[in-house]
C-alpha cells in the first residue's frame, strides 16, 4: 500500500527554523548579532586561514595537517621564477621528508630529534598511538599563501562594495556576506576556475542559470552587479532551507542538499559539530573549511589596515544602466552614447565575443552600462542619435536554419524578422515553395525598424525611454582622471580559453564555488525498493525508468486502474530489469532536463512568503502565481507535506521572471 513519507527531522526541523522569523514578520537578516560568531572549536582553523590571507604570499605556502590546521610542519618558500612543476617537485620532496618523520614517530624512534622535530612530536600530544601517526601521513597537505592576492582583492573590492552592500541590504541578507568574494575570487570579476566557475562570486553554469542569463551571447556571471543579485538570492534560498547563516555559507560551496543530509545524520544545525564530525562522501577539505575561511576573510576585510597597513582609497568612476528597447549593434550604441568602445567592453563583461565581433546584436532588454552619470535628457538625446536603421526587432542570425516539421518559408521569415522576398533572394529561390523537414535555409540580416516600416511589416516604434539604475561604482581611480581613463584601468574582460595555470590561480580554496545542485530532492531508491513520489512524476515515469509495464506497478502497489500517485506518497518498484542505480540515473536525468528547460527561459529574481488558504493545494498555489512549476514550489519547501498542507501554513514562493535568450 502507498504510505505517506514522514517529514520529521528528529530533534529539529528546518521548517521550524524558517517559520519563526517569518511569522513574526522579521527578515532573515534579523538574526542575533552573533549570527557569524566564531565557535571556539573552530578558532584554530580560523587563525590558520587568517595566516594564509595575511602572512604567507603566493611565493610561499604552508605544509600542514589537513584535519588539525593548528599543526603546520613548515613554511615553504619558492623562487618566484620557479615553474608550477618545479614547485610541485619541491612540495613532494618536503612531504616525503615529513612522512618519513611520522613513520619514525610511529616506530617509537624519538631520540636525537631536532628542536623543530620535537615541536612537531609534542603537537601530536603524549597519547598519540603509532596508528595515529601513520594516519597523519595521508593528511599532509600543502596550502599556497594568498596574502598578496588578498591585498589586491581589498583594493579591487572598493569598486564593488557599495553596490554589494546595497543589494544585500535590499534582500535582507547580512552585510557580512559581502566578504565572501575574497574567498571565491579575490574580488576579480574575470576569474575562472578549472571546474568551470566564473566571476566575482564563482558561479557554476548550472546554478547560475537559475538566477541569471548564461549562454553564448550573455554570461551574467561575469557581470559583478548581476552576479551579486544572484548570490544574494542563492544565499536566501540556502538560509530558508537550512535555518542558519553559517550553514547557508557552507552550502554555497557544498550545496544545500548535502548540508541537509548532514543535519539529518548528526541531528544538529551546529556548524562546529557538522564541520568536525560530518563524514559525507563529498564533504572534503574545501567544504569543511569554507565557513572558517569565510570567517577569516571577514576578519581581515573588517580590519584590513591592521593586517596590511594603510590602504590607498581612491575616488570612484561612475556608470549608469540603460535598458535596451531593441536589438542594437554594440558599435552603434557606443556612437549614440559617445562612449569609447573599449570602455563599454570593460563595463559590460557579461557580453560575449559574438557581440564584440559584430556577429550578433546586444540583446533587447539587456541592462547596458555606460560611462558617467548622464541625466534623463542626455539619455533621450543618445536614443535620438541612434538611427532606426541600427535598431532591430529580432536578433541577428546569419547562419543556416534547419527546417522543422510544419515550418514554412513565411513562418521562418516572420520569426527571423526579415521580409519573405529577402529570405527567398538569400537562398536563390524565385518563388515560394514547400520545405522538406531538415532542409537548410540561410537566414539573412533581419530588417531594421526603418526597413520594416518601409516594407509595411511592422509599425515603427519610438525609442522607449530606457530604464535607468542608480549610478554604480565601477572603478577606483585618481580624482583628476577622466571617466574614460578610469574605466580603462579596470581589469580587461576575460579572454577564452583560460589556461590551466590561470584557472588554478583564481580560487583560494579548491573548488571554492557553488558546486552543489540547488535541487535538494532525494531521488534515491530505498533499501526496500521504494521511492517517494516527487513533483512532476507519474506512475508511467516509474514504469519507463524500471522498463516494466505500468500495470505491473499497479498490481505491485494494489492500485486501482484509475488511481494516481501523488506528491509525498511511497511507491514500491519492480527492479527485476534494471538496477536501483540505473533507475536513479534515469530519474535524475528526467528532473535535470525538466529544470534546464525551464531555466532556459526563466530566472528566479527573489522570494516571497505565502500563507496557504483553505482549499488550496500545491497545484493550485503554483498555478495562481505566474504558472510556477509545481516542482519548483516543492523544492523551495522541502519540509512541507503538500499532501496534507493546512490553512495558515507559511510557505516560500520563488518570484520567477521570463528572460530573453536571443
Amino acid at each position: 500500500m502507498l504510505e505517506f513519507k514522514s517529514r520529521r527531522r528528529g530533534l529539529f526541523t528546518a521548517l521550524a527554523l524558517l517559520l519563526a522569523p517569518l511569522i513574526s514578520g522579521l527578515s532573515p537578516a534579523a538574526e542575533p548579532a552573533d549570527a557569524f560568531a566564531h565557535p571556539p572549536e573552530l578558532e584554530p582553523d580560523v587563525r590558520f586561514w587568517i595566516r594564509v590571507y595575511t602572512e604567507v604570499t603566493t611565493d610561499q605556502g604552508l605544509l600542514h595537517d589537513d584535519w588539525n590546521l593548528g599543526l603546520v610542519y613548515e613554511v615553504l618558500r619558492f623562487d618566484p621564477a620557479d615553474s608550477p612543476r618545479q614547485r610541485e617537485r619541491v612540495v613532494a620532496q618536503v612531504k616525503s621528508h615529513y612522512a618519513e618523520l611520522l613513520r619514525r614517530f610511529a616506530s617509537g624512534a624519538t631520540d636525537n630529534l631536532t628542536a623543530h622535530e620535537r615541536r612537531i612530536l609534542h603537537a601530536f600530544g603524549e597519547k598519540t598511538t603509532p596508528a595515529q601517526f601513520r594516519d597523519a601521513i595521508d593528511r599532509i597537505r600543502f596550502q599556497l599563501g594568498q596574502a598578496d592576492r588578498f591585498h589586491e582583492g581589498l583594493l579591487r573590492a572598493q569598486a564593488y562594495e557599495a553596490s554589494i552592500s546595497r543589494v544585500l541590504a535590499d534582500r535582507g541578507v547580512p552585510a557580512e556576506i559581502g566578504a565572501l568574494p575574497h574567498v571565491e575570487s579575490s574580488f576579480n570579476p574575470a576569474a575562472y576556475s578549472r571546474v568551470g566557475a566564473a566571476g566575482l562570486w564563482q558561479f557554476m553554469p548550472g546554478t547560475a542559470r537559475r538566477y541569471m542569463r548564461v549562454d553564448s551571447l550573455v554570461d551574467q556571471r561575469l557581470d559583478p552587479y548581476s552576479a551579486t543579485e544572484a548570490a544574494a538570492n542563492l544565499m536566501l534560498y540556502n538560509y530558508r532551507l537550512l535555518g542558519s547563516w553559517p550553514l547557508a555559507v557552507t552550502a554555497y560551496n557544498h550545496g544545500p542538499g548535502g548540508l541537509r543530509r548532514a543535519q539529518d545524520e548528526l541531528g544538529t544545525s551546529n556548524i562546529a559539530v557538522i564541520v568536525k564530525r560530518y563524514q559525507g562522501a563529498t564533504f572534503g577539505f574545501a567544504s569543511r573549511n569554507f565557513y572558517v575561511a569565510f570567517l577569516a576573510a571577514l576578519e581581515v576585510d573588517r580590519n584590513a589596515e591592521k593586517y596590511f597597513g594603510p590602504l590607498t582609497h581612491l575616488p570612484d568612476a561612475q556608470s549608469t544602466v540603460v535598458v535596451l528597447p531593441d536589438y542594437i549593434p554594440v558599435d552603434a550604441l557606443a556612437k549614440a552614447f559617445k562612449a569609447d568602445l573599449g570602455a563599454l567592453h570593460v563595463l559590460n563583461p557579461a557580453l560575449r565575443p559574438p557581440i564584440w565581433s559584430h556577429a550578433r546584436f546586444v540583446p533587447r532588454g539587456y541592462a547596458l552600462r555606460v560611462p558617467g552619470t548622464p541625466q534623463a535628457a542626455d539619455i533621450d538625446a543618445a536614443w535620438a542619435r541612434l538611427p532606426p536603421t541600427m535598431r532591430y526587432t529580432v536578433q541577428r542570425n546569419d547562419g543556416p536554419h534547419r527546417a522543422r516539421r510544419g515550418e514554412t518559408l513565411a513562418s521562418i521569415a516572420a520569426a527571423s524578422g526579415v521580409p519573405l522576398k529577402q529570405l527567398l533572394a538569400a537562398n536563390g529561390w524565385n518563388g515560394t515553395r514547400e520545405l522538406a523537414r531538415g532542409e537548410l535555409v540561410r537566414i539573412p540580416m533581419p530588417a531594421s525598424r526603418a526597413e520594416a516600416s518601409v516594407a509595411g511589416a511592422t509599425t515603427p516604434a519610438t525609442p522607449a525611454p530606457a530604464a535607468t539604475a542608480p549610478p554604480a561604482t565601477v572603478a577606483a581611480v585618481p580624482a583628476e582622471a577622466p571617466a574614460e581613463a578610469a574605466i580603462a584601468r579596470l581589469p580587461p574582460p576575460p579572454k577564452e580559453p583560460v589556461s590551466e595555470r590561470q584557472a588554478a590561480s583564481t580560487a583560494l580554496l579548491p573548488a571554492a564555488a557553488p558546486t552543489g545542485n540547488a535541487d535538494t530532492t532525494d531521488y534515491s531508491v530505498a533499501a526496500d525498493n521504494t521511492v517517494v513520489v516527487q513533483a512532476a512524476e507519474t506512475l508511467g515515469h516509474f514504469a519507463d525508468w524500471s522498463k516494466v509495464g505500468s500495470q505491473s506497478l499497479r498490481t505491485l502497489n494494489k492500485l486501482h486502474k484509475s488511481a494516481m500517485v501523488t506528491l509525498g506518497h511511497k511507491v514500491k518498484l519492480d527492479l527485476s530489469k534494471v538496477s536501483a542505480a540505473q533507475f536513479e540515473a534515469s530519474r535524475r536525468d528526467f528532473h535535470r532536463q525538466l529544470q534546464e528547460t525551464f531555466f532556459a527561459t526563466h530566472r528566479i529574481s527573489g522570494t516571497e512568503n505565502y500563507v496557504v488558504k483553505r482549499g488550496e493545494s500545491l497545484w493550485i498555489i503554483a498555478q495562481q502565481h505566474s504558472d510556477l512549476p509545481v516542482w519548483l514550489v516543492a523544492e523551495y519547501n522541502p519540509d512541507v507535506d503538500f499532501a496534507d498542507v493546512r490553512p495558515g501554513t507559511v510557505i516560500a514562493l520563488p518570484r520567477v521572471e521570463g528572460i530573453n535568450r536571443q
